[in-house]
């Protein structure tokens, strides 16, 4: 799945959707009351329906500004609280996210599907044990809600429990069979599995549900290169970084493409590009080392696998790397 490792844009695809953050605007009747001069107040629903057309138009931040204005005229109203959170998540300002989120249930004791966008917020924060808490607060609470099971089982995966984790994904692909968020990660727990064709199903379902969800067309690409299929790997890569092109998940894997292929050159390039801009970045450090190697340049491939293991530690799980560090010092001295 998105790697273990794999960074928070994975969590954004979760329970309230953009179509419905507009169905709520678009949908909800508003009350409100005030005391003085009603014509020196904005109206709250003229500023919810305002935000709405901000969230439809792509613009986050202004959408945030007004829904926030209107849980100060209307503090309430906990469907804005819930509009707010989603906008915050979308943002990734995950604990505003929570904080918003929680204010439904403050208003609202009964709204505890609320809770299945708490554990997605926490996933995104980094506040592991809160989201396995809340997240199976929220599979008892709310039962037949697919997305519950699907954030649950995020969390499980990321804390190791893949069996759990594997149970929850096909629950949730039970109740939402349809849901790109589930079937992506139905096809990440199937990979971990040792199933790449099967986990390249659930990977271009994924994508057939939501065109424009990157991730699985991410792990489509990876999948391909897993079953040795380097030029579909290729295209599908080059596809997904017309559309982001500075990702560095996806030109690590295009990188990888090329070096497969037995292009060591081009894959030394994308490398060397990428870390010229982060040379703090591990894997693609690492990936330079051994197209370096590959292509026949000991000592530059030396020098990147030292500036690696400096970054990690030392465990059995590098001793193949310390051990080419051994072997390539050994032929340069």
């Amino acid at each position: 799945m998105k790697r273990m490792t794999a960074n928070k844009k994975d969590l954004l695809k979760l329970h309230v959707s953009s179509l419905n953050i507009l169905l709520i605007i678009l949908s909800c009747t508003v009350l409100f009351s005030c005391t003085g001069d009603q014509e020196a107040l904005p109206d709250p629903s003229a500023l919810f329906s305002a935000a709405g057309e901000a969230y439809s138009n792509g613009d986050l931040v202004c959408c945030r500004d007004l829904l926030v204005r209107v849980t100060v005229l209307d503090p309430e109203n906990p469907n804005v609280w819930r509009n707010l959170g989603t906008v915050n998540l979308d943002l990734g300002l995950y604990d505003d996210a929570i904080t918003a989120y929680r204010q439904v249930i403050e208003i609202d004791s009964a709204r505890v599907d609320v809770l299945t966008d708490i554990t997605g917020a926490l996933l995104g924060a980094g506040r592991l044990s809160e989201a396995l808490h809340t997240g199976q607060l929220s599979i008892q609470l709310t039962p037949d809600d697919g997305i519950a099971f699907n954030n649950y089982g995020m969390a499980l995966m990321e804390s190791g429990c893949f069996e759990d984790a594997a149970m929850c994904f096909n629950t949730a692909l039970r109740r939402e069979p349809q849901n790109a968020s589930v079937l992506y990660n139905c096809g990440r727990i199937t990979l971990m599995a040792g199933d790449p064709e099967e986990a390249l199903m659930f990977f271009q379902s994924s994508i057939a549900a939501d065109p424009g969800f990157m991730q699985p067309q991410i792990e489509t690409a990876r999948t391909l290169g897993i079953l040795g299929r380097h030029t579909e790997a290729e295209e599908r890569i080059l596809s997904v970084l017309a559309a982001v092109p500075s990702d560095p998940e996806a030109l690590n894997i295009l990188a990888l493409s090329y070096s497969s292929q037995g292009r060591q050159e081009e894959a030394v390039s994308v490398l060397e590009a990428l870390l010229n801009n982060n040379p703090g970045d591990l894997p693609s450090r690492l990936g330079l080392a051994e197209c370096l190697y590959l292509y026949g340049d000991l000592p530059e491939a030396l020098e990147n696998y030292q500036l690696f293991m400096e970054g990690v530690l030392d465990t059995a799980g590098t001793s193949d790397i310390r051990f080419r560090i051994q072997e390539l010092e050994a032929i340069l001295d």
